[in-house]
């Protein structure tokens, strides 16, 4: 019962928040209406991309062969990582120094874009190009590229946007085109730090060496194009890599068919078999201007007639057999 006020004790109470002298509890807020921006771009980007995740393996595929003739080394490139975040935040992954390579595309995507190789790749690079017989490592602080050393890293750049062209393709045509090169990522600013962009992570594996490239793609840029990224499965599929075509035409066209010119063929028994010897004739049952059978690895394609050219033996094709006839 001491726990109960009384009268006059509640009165009091009630006297001291009337005149301030007690501060009553503020109410917290439960619920109610709060802003939700639609146009945050954290909030949309959501799920897993497989147009751009086709389109980057075949990059891959294209940039070993491009890398490798350009060196003249076995090269194995492949996609070690795809992930979204905040520019801000990529810029704070990227080593100093690198090089940084600002190229913009102006067809159906329009904006510019970064290509960023770590020093020790291109120093590895520089190092086969010059003449070099091992790779290793290179330590690459407070060195800057040379101005021969910058031209060849723009012809890496170009080899690199064109593949990047062509494995596009099946989304859409880029024309990406090389703008500038820098070395400290703090001097880059193609968006502003809050937006969302996609980085792109190449390793690059050399015998033993192992180095790294990116890019970094705004997401606001693939708009136009963003469902064919979220839907490119079938797209792909349905899309000819018609340098792999070409190069299995050239593999096709290179390889060598047995042709046979059949003059003839004729059953005999066993005792005809075993009585032949030197200077037996068989007949073979055909005139000497009939026509004969000509085979492609032991399948009938052509008719043609036996002769001479140039002091050889040779048959000229006649007919090309129809399917029935074969």
């Amino acid at each position: 019962m001491k726990d109960i006020l009384s009268q006059e004790e509640v009165d009091l109470l009630l006297q001291a928040l009337e005149s301030g002298e007690i501060e009553a509890e503020s109410k917290q807020e439960t619920g109610g209406v709060r802003p939700y921006d639609l146009t945050n771009q954290e909030r949309i980007v959501r799920g897993r991309m497989p147009g751009l995740e086709i389109a980057n393996e075949r990059f891959a595929r294209f940039f070993r062969s491009s890398l490798s003739e350009f060196i003249m080394r076995f090269v194995e490139v492949s996609v070690s990582g795809m992930e979204l975040m905040k520019f801000g935040e990529f810029l704070k992954l990227v080593p100093y120094p690198s090089s940084i390579n600002i190229f913009k595309m102006d067809n159906v995507l329009k904006g510019y874009a970064l290509l960023i190789f770590e020093a020790p790749l291109i120093f590895t690079l520089l190092e086969l190009l010059f003449g070099g017989k091992s790779v290793s490592w290179y330590r690459a602080e407070g060195r800057s590229f040379t101005k021969i050393e910058q031209q060849i890293i723009v012809k890496l750049v170009s080899l690199v946007l064109r593949d990047l062209n062509n494995a596009w393709e099946h989304i859409a045509p880029l024309n990406p085109e090389y703008v500038s090169s820098e070395m400290n990522p703090h001097f880059i600013t193609i968006v502003t730090p809050s937006e969302i962009v996609i980085k792109i992570e190449i390793l690059v594996e050399i015998e033993d060496f192992k180095g790294r490239f990116f890019f970094c793609i705004p997401y606001a840029l693939i708009e136009p194009v963003r469902e064919r990224m979220y839907s490119g499965i079938q797209s792909d599929i349905l899309t000819v890599d018609r340098r792999w075509v070409d190069r299995l035409k050239e593999i096709l066209m290179d390889s060598y068919f047995e042709l046979v010119a059949e003059l003839g063929s004729v059953e005999i028994t066993l005792e005809e078999l075993l009585n032949l010897e030197v200077g037996s004739i068989i007949n073979l049952g055909k005139s000497v201007d009939e026509e004969v059978v000509v085979k492609i690895e032991e399948i009938p394609k052509f008719m043609g007639k036996p002769g001479y050219s140039r002091g050889s033996q040779a048959v000229k094709i006649t007919r090309v057999l129809e399917t029935e006839e074969v």
